[in-house]
């Protein structure tokens, strides 16, 4: 429900009262469209403060009195931006509050009173303007003669996309001659958290929260250094004041016989203040306002604070990440935890240490390198050691919602997420651009399968959000291989592999083709999603790979240099590729894919990961909420019918004509490994070898006659003349044929890889090397050692029994 004049509000009537706000003061002329002249526009005048369901909404404009608009994505009309002062706080699990709700990702805006337009229109000239965090306190500010400007929170002093103060601000600033700009803040900057400890029981870091206001202040410096302006810090001097009123908007309402006196004070910067603490920051004075914030000395910031707050006495406390301890002895505070030991952990005999990486998108990525103990003991000291948590073995344990670093004194290789959802119900309209996306990639075909002998039927958007929700609330679950396809360039479809990437964090690996194909995999083995850009894979062992891996329960781990280690498997892949029909080899019976053809973009939206960056929380939060559209209906979760897509067909149809060219590679490499002449295989055995029994026994055998031009083992026949010349008698016979025999030694876990000879009965076909490799291959892969000792060892292949009468079939 959205704000309204009508709504009953108590909690708005109070605050209004309080703050002494009238109806007459609670107006603003905004500008209009004429509805009798569509050409002009007047001034109508408007509430600021109005009830809502949820507080009290504040409606927010700009300078030239038009209301702050947005557009949701895939919407046809603008909404106004609002922001929401919660009647009910909500409480993060962090411990901070959460007093204002905003739209969304739809970026945020200064408030300004109706007494800053008014000057900003006349250009009058402005000695002081302040900037304070919360709505109310520059509206009370304004009531009483300051000009003030109000600003959603400390974080938003500046402007997102330009990395400066708010354009508006600054227009202000330039327009009315501004002389000097003050940071004005609550009297309790300096305090440290209310509690000590965390909801999960640890420590909470006591160094953050004076570090955000300092910090805050630093930055207000920085983005007003080009301007000439005078700048200055202030907080309400709360501890020196009767009642201790925190912030501006209490203390003007603490003493409402004062107020003239106090904004006199405020304003003026020629004489120390009763009302606040002032520090000018123009020309230096950070270091001083750091030093007033004891954030350059542990001991000072105990002192300071233990006077303060009687139960940090005697007791550990984190400060900086460091966990220290006062020592009344020594009268300072002593390391009992470093904060740096944080950065390593040992697994067995093992050291590692979390680093921060470039990735390919020039965004930095934590990884663990293993580091000698020797190593560490130089970088720090010999007693560091004994600080790094220290774990049994590794494990794979995917969880997002209640993730653990540490399970059973195991150290989880599973990383926790960057993001979190956000603590208020969201819907679809809280993430417009992510949902709009999700649109774009799945599409609205519907989908029909029979299900348990009734008729079910959703759309591929449904099932795309399904995909995503199980993906964030149920990882450790099997779903299929994601192909995205189109010949097209500008469709989105590596967005959607960084999206997955910023939405699951360091649980998602972007590789290559070479990636997968090659022996070490430890970079993307004990990942939720890996996602496979510019896919196009030759080799049929490759695609078993990768098939093979979508349903597995265990992978080996094989890293360089070190033993195999076999892990829990929980990989999901997305493949991305131009190829549109033959980027991978698919049989008619494989129901792992599920292939989307993505259209062109219709817009091009450079900036959509900073959206996803602000809606991925909302986004969290909506699918938490959201209930499934589908249930459980295979071991890739959706029915094999519903992800049966024409691209998918296009697929099919493409491999078979891949296929042919598989068999020419297969036996390619059978030559250049193995250095034979002639090789003897059976359909049987190529089916068994090359295709992994996924081939129909009629269409291989056209493959081989009618495409390969193969012929299969024969015997002169005198019985039959051709032109004078004996005919051919295809008879069955022994045979053997050269392959790679993959072991593993279950002590050491080292994997051997040796040269078999696979004998059998029957009737072969024969491949000859010249007509499978190239001039260049034949003079380069001359027969080796062993080939010439095999080649002498084994003779052509020997029929079975008499020739005269051999059987179509004889048993082994």
């Amino acid at each position: 429900m959205k704000g309204s004049d009508t709504i009953e509000n108590k909690y708005f009537e109070e605050r209004m009262a309080q703050l002494g706000i009238t109806d007459q003061w609670n107006t603003i002329a905004i500008q209009q469209t004429d509805i009798k002249n569509a050409q002009k526009t007047i001034l109508v005048p408007e509430r600021i403060f109005r009830p809502h369901e949820k507080g009290i909404e504040i409606m927010v404009y700009d300078l030239e009195r038009l209301f702050i608009s947005y557009t949701p994505e895939n919407a046809r009309w603008k909404k106004k931006w609002s922001i929401i002062r919660l009647e009910n706080p909500i409480t993060k699990e962090d411990g901070s509050v959460m007093k204002y709700q905003m739209p969304k990702g739809a970026g945020s805006f200064p408030f300004f009173p109706p007494g800053l337009v008014d000057k900003f229109e006349k250009k009058e000239k402005i000695e002081s303007l302040f900037l304070t965090e919360g709505f109310f306190k520059a509206f009370k500010g304004y009531m009483h003669g300051m000009d003030i400007v109000g600003l959603p929170s400390i974080t938003h002093l500046m402007e997102k996309t330009k990395g400066s103060l708010h354009p508006d601000v600054l227009r202000l600033i330039n327009t009315c001659n501004v002389s000097r700009v003050v940071w004005l803040t609550d009297g309790d900057c300096l305090d440290i958290s209310g509690s000590l400890k965390q909801s999960d029981g640890k420590l909470k870091d006591l160094y953050r929260r004076p570090a955000n206001f300092f910090n805050s202040i630093q930055k207000f410096k920085q983005l007003l250094d080009d301007y000439d302006v005078d700048k200055y810090f202030m907080h309400i001097d709360t501890e020196n004041i009767e009642g201790k009123p925190k912030g501006l908007d209490d203390l003007l309402i603490a003493f409402p016989n004062r107020t003239a006196e106090i904004v006199a004070d405020l304003t003026s910067v020629s004489k120390a203040s009763q009302y606040a603490q002032r520090f000018n920051i123009t020309a230096g004075g950070i270091t001083k306002v750091r030093n007033y914030f004891h954030l350059g000395d542990v001991t000072d910031f105990y002192l300071f604070h233990s006077d303060r707050r009687k139960d940090l006495k005697d007791t550990e406390f984190v400060w900086n990440g460091t966990q220290y301890k006062f020592d009344e002895k020594e009268n300072r505070c002593i390391v009992v935890v470093p904060g740096d030991s944080k950065n390593y952990f040992r697994v067995g005999d093992y050291y590692y240490k979390y680093v921060m990486i470039p990735n390919q998108h020039k965004k930095l990525e934590r990884i663990f390198v293993e580091r000698k103990k020797t190593t560490i003991m130089d970088d720090h000291n010999k007693n560091f050691i004994q600080h790094i948590p220290k774990y049994e073995i590794f494990c794979n344990v995917p969880e997002h919602v209640n993730y653990q670093q540490t399970v059973n004194n195991c150290f989880n290789v599973y990383s926790p997420l960057d993001f979190f959802p956000d603590e208020e119900e969201c819907t679809a309209e809280d993430c417009p651009t992510i949902i709009a996306f999700v649109d774009h990639i799945f599409g609205h075909s519907k989908c029909k399968a029979i299900i348990e002998g009734q008729q079910f039927e959703t759309t591929m958007f449904e099932m795309g959000l399904d995909y995503l929700q199980l993906l964030y609330q149920q990882p450790a679950e099997k779903l299929p291989i994601l192909c995205l396809v189109s010949k097209e360039n500008n469709t989105g479809k590596s967005t959607l592999g960084n999206f997955l990437r910023l939405m699951l964090g360091a649980n998602v690996a972007i590789v290559g083709n070479q990636d997968l194909a090659g022996d070490f995999n430890s970079h993307w083995a004990t990942k939720c999603v890996v996602v496979l850009d510019e896919a196009k894979i030759d080799k049929q062992h490759v695609v078993e790979k990768v098939k093979m891996l979508s349903t597995a329960k265990k992978i080996m781990i094989n890293s360089k240099g070190k033993a195999h280690a076999e892990i829990d498997c929980f990989i999901k892949f997305v493949m991305i590729t131009n190829n549109e029909d033959n980027f991978i080899t698919v049989g008619e019976e494989d129901i792992r894919f599920w292939v989307l053809k993505i259209p062109k973009l219709k817009t091009d939206r450079p900036n959509i990961m900073d959206d996803f960056i602000e809606e991925l929380p909302a986004f969290l939060s909506f699918l938490s909420h959201r209930k499934l559209a589908t249930s459980k209906q295979g071991r890739m979760w959706f029915h094999p019918r519903l992800i049966e897509t024409e691209a998918l067909n296009k697929v099919r149809e493409g491999s078979r004509y891949n296929q042919e060219k598989e068999l020419r590679l297969f036996l390619k490499d059978v030559f250049l490994d193995f250095g034979i002449d002639k090789l003897y295989m059976t359909r049987q055995d190529i089916q068994k070898e090359c295709f992994k029994g996924r081939l129909d026994a009629n269409y291989l055998e056209k493959l081989l006659k009618q495409h390969l031009k193969a012929e299969q083992f024969w015997r002169p026949d005198p019985t039959n003349l051709v032109d004078g010349e004996p005919g051919k008698k295809y008879v069955t016979c022994r045979y053997n044929y050269p392959r790679w025999e993959e072991s593993i030694d279950h002590v050491t876990l080292k994997k051997t890889v040796k040269r078999v000879e696979v004998s059998g009965v029957g009737r072969p076909y024969v491949f000859k090397r010249e007509d499978y490799l190239s001039e260049d291959e034949l003079r380069m892969n001359d027969l080796d050692v062993e080939a010439v000792f095999q080649s002498a060892m084994a003779t052509a292949p020997k029929p079975v029994g008499n020739s005269d009468d051999q059987p179509d079939d004889v048993p082994f």
